[in-house]
């Protein structure tokens, strides 16, 4: 059996600052993502895994300090003679003043630099490992389609960052575009891939796993949820494939509807009653919708303060409406003000407390439709 573990994306030196992030909080991200890897490459020694591949995106290449790569050297060097097989990708290419052009690595240390398969295979076991790399953000040619070697008896594994384009999130970049199924890969047992930082998967017509392991921990409000690295085994029965849940801190986004409330507090107890998902820390992004309070808009920093004890970080997004002043909308010489003034009249007139609900809602629906805005909707009440 060969047992491989298998991450991507991990990013290093990553900048938070544009997920809001300040410079306290984006420190303790990017040591997050060190101790991520320390743990990733710990579990290799004590599985143990022949064979650790990491697809592509170690770290930034505009970013990484000197400090970063001797850690990356150390930590590597640590799990000798486990082999390292790194894909150079778009955000970490090979590309001239690069680390992985100017630094000497372990002897363990495999990176693929070319934009053309290369291939290595191990002298303690019968698995030989092909891959690629970006030599630019872009590479100069896409090799995707072009994998191929002579059957030997031996597990045959692959190493790359690319988009597969059926999978690929709107706005991503595609870069080295392919798609799985026009893969002809009969002799592979499994791709591991990296650029795509959602956990997928898929399977060419010859029955090839090919694997995007995810990001092993948020980057930002797009990686939400849990993460994950991937354990590998294959033999002669196929290839099993385990995520290992890994984030220590969880990213995730959500919206509240602030209608109801009367205070802030409870502002403060909705956020704090959002599901955890297991993680240690929780780094949350919570939109404000509905009907709010004008004053509630100078409170976003107080309330964020008040929740330091329960998250790494709270982001607001105030999408809140002010309550509508209907006197003031009546008298408005528009198709929107004789509508309200008409709904205003019949309230007046009404005793009915169902009538006056439904006029009601009526006239914030309304209101909302000349306004192109949307509202949620209202359960029906039973009997």
């Amino acid at each position: 059996m060969i047992r491989i573990i298998h991450t991507a994306d991990l990013h290093l030196d990553a900048c938070f600052a544009r997920v809001g992030l300040g410079p306290a909080e984006g420190n303790r991200r990017r040591q997050s993502l060190r101790d991520l890897l320390h743990r990733i490459l710990q579990r290799a020694v004590e599985w143990p895994a022949h064979a650790v591949l990491i697809a592509g995106d170690l770290f930034e290449h505009d970013r990484i300090t000197r400090d970063t790569v001797t850690f990356l050297r150390a930590e590597f060097d640590a799990v000798a003679p486990i082999p390292i097989f790194i894909a150079a990708g778009n955000r970490d290419p090979y590309v001239p003043g690069s680390p992985y052009a100017t630094e000497v690595w372990p002897d363990n240390v495999t990176i693929f630099t070319s934009p053309n398969w290369t291939s290595k295979t191990l002298k303690n076991c019968d698995l030989t490992v092909h891959g690629f790399g970006f030599d630019g953000p872009e590479p100069s040619s896409n090799p995707f389609t072009k994998l191929q070697f002579t059957p030997d008896g031996k597990v045959h594994v692959a190493v790359a960052h690319g988009a597969e384009k059926s999978a690929t999130p709107l706005g991503k970049t595609l870069c080295a575009p392919f798609l799985a199924h026009s893969l002809t890969l009969p002799e592979l047992s499994y791709m591991a891939l990296g650029h795509i930082h959602l956990m997928r998967s898929f399977e060419t017509e010859q029955g090839v796993r090919i694997q995007y392991s995810g990001a092993p921990e948020g980057l930002s409000f797009s990686d939400t949820g849990m993460r994950h690295y991937l354990e590998v085994e294959i033999d002669a029965g196929g290839v099993q494939v385990r995520p290992v849940a890994c984030s220590k801190a969880v990213f995730s986004a959500h919206t509240i509807d602030c209608s109801s409330f009367t205070t802030t507090q409870e502002i403060v107890d909705a956020v704090r009653a959002l599901p955890s998902d297991g993680a240690q820390t929780r780094i949350v992004q919570v939109t404000l919708a509905g009907t709010g309070r004008p004053e509630w808009r100078y409170e976003l920093e107080a309330m964020r303060a008040r929740l330091a004890d329960d998250f790494e970080f709270v982001s607001f997004v105030d999408a809140m409406r002010l309550p509508d002043d209907y006197e003031v909308l009546a008298r408005d010489c528009t198709s929107q003000g004789a509508f309200v003034a008409r709904i205003n009249a019949e309230l007046v007139d009404t005793t009915d407390l169902r009538r006056r609900r439904v006029l009601e809602r009526a006239r914030e629906l309304g209101v909302s439709a000349y306004r192109s805005a949307v509202l949620p909707a209202v359960p029906q009440e039973k009997g």
